[in-house]
């Protein structure tokens, strides 16, 4: 069985929660037979290093696209179709369409597209079943920044643009799920990485949706602790240019932070991860420290008595959290950053969703330590279970080769299922 991958990220290094989910989607499609990655990523982004060997993919590609957002008269086209949000940039797709004709040579059996901006730019071959893994619903993330409380704006004029504001993303939730159900209608399954999302997919109406969870490779030495450090040490790891990840670390250093402080006095929080420079301005030492990206993040969870999550929106499930859970780290979040994960509050972590629930969950896993080896032991056990990324590789394999089955393959040469 031959697979084409067409990826909208790049897998290595494995270094954030996208890139270790489509590296584990490769080491399942391999499982199956030859696999082939053709990723299309931003032409501005050099954050790539050589693709593992060790994989054993039987080719690589690679093409950059313009993901800068239309504005002024660029954006008329976008405007004009009603399943295209208005933010995501396709002007280059022919492009990229023309790159993947060249790069596709063979017979496939399968065409897994990871991401809806691939399937967007690419297209995907119309010889082969397609399997369409939808890693976030886009929708989604917008649906909860909107439910985020914002004070009142000032005066007529900012109060004018937050309304428009609002009706742009109001708008951009129909489109994207206008897209979503395009896509779903014509590829053969629609993937997603929660019950959670495929109960959104399915009620806005994607029909053939399957569930393949986010994944971290097992830990053979965890390297949680019960006992808690002096000074305790709160983690909050990720990308921390994704906008969710911004507002959450904001929020955790100025709110929930000084919060914590007033119980536990000597607490310090480290932001750990790759970052835009004004994020910069967070650091305030010792009581906050901005470390930037890290080659292992190992050694951060190693020094870390507690991971905290205070995500506010977005989708999908958080890898931060399995990451924990791998190496027996506990963890509080907001209920939005558990979801998707069948995590319950109080058993596999903490939650809370204001600043006072999140402050105080954070204290009670620093100074009660049968809490925190509690919910530490039944996350890893949770993680066992389900998580481990040989487990949820042998889901990808088995559902490749299940869709792979309803239909033969036949040549594939560039030919595309849709053009915008």
């Amino acid at each position: 069985m031959r697979t084409l991958v067409i990826a909208g990220e790049y897998p290595w290094p494995e270094d954030r929660g996208s890139r270790i989910r489509l590296a584990m989607v490769l080491r399942g499609l391999r499982r199956c037979g030859p696999t082939e990655l053709f990723s299309v990523v931003s032409k501005f982004r050099t954050d790539f290093d050589p693709p593992d060997e060790a994989l054993g993919l039987a080719r690589v590609g690679r093409v950059g696209f313009d993901n800068r957002p239309a504005t002024g008269i660029r954006l008329l086209p976008t405007l004009w179709r009603p399943s295209m949000p208005i933010g995501l940039p396709w002007r280059d797709r022919h492009r990229v369409q023309a790159a993947l004709a060249r790069f596709t040579s063979e017979r496939y059996d399968l065409v897994w597209v990871f991401g809806a901006r691939a399937w967007v730019l690419a297209g995907t071959p119309s010889s082969a079943p397609t399997i369409l893994d939808l890693d976030d619903l886009e929708d989604q993330k917008i649906v909860a920044r909107l439910s985020v409380p914002v004070p009142p704006a000032p005066g007529l004029v900012k109060r004018a643009r937050r309304a428009g504001s609002i009706l742009v993303s109001q708008e951009e939730v129909r489109r994207w799920q206008r897209l979503h159900r395009q896509a779903g209608g014509r590829t053969s399954t629609t993937v997603v990485c929660s019950l959670l999302d495929a109960e959104r997919a399915r009620a806005n109406g994607v029909a053939k949706v399957e569930v393949i969870p986010n994944g971290y490779p097992d830990v053979v030495h965890p390297v949680g602790r019960t006992a808690v450090g002096s000074p305790p040490i709160v983690l909050f790891q990720g990308l921390l240019s994704y906008p969710p990840n911004v507002e959450a670390a904001r929020l955790l250093a100025h709110e929930v932070g000084p919060a914590l402080r007033a119980v536990v006095p000597d607490v310090r929080i480290r932001l750990v991860g790759a970052h835009n420079p004004d994020l910069s301005a967070l650091h305030d030492p010792p009581r906050v420290t901005v470390v930037g990206r890290v080659p292992d993040i190992t050694a951060e969870l190693a020094r870390a008595d507690l991971v905290v999550v205070p995500i506010r929106y977005g989708s999908g499930t958080r890898l931060k959290i399995i990451e924990a859970f791998a190496h027996r780290v506990p963890v509080v979040s907001t209920t939005l950053g558990a979801e998707g994960l069948d995590a319950e509050d109080g058993v596999h972590l903490l939650l809370g969703d204001n600043v006072p629930a999140l402050a105080d969950a954070c204290a009670r896993l620093l100074t009660q330590t049968a809490l925190r080896e509690v919910v530490a032991t039944n996350a890893h056990a949770l993680f066992v279970d389900r998580f481990r990324t040989d487990v949820v590789e042998e889901r990808v394999s088995r559902l490749a080769r299940d869709v792979a089955a309803r239909s033969p393959s036949r040549p594939a040469r560039g030919a595309c299922l849709h053009r915008w």
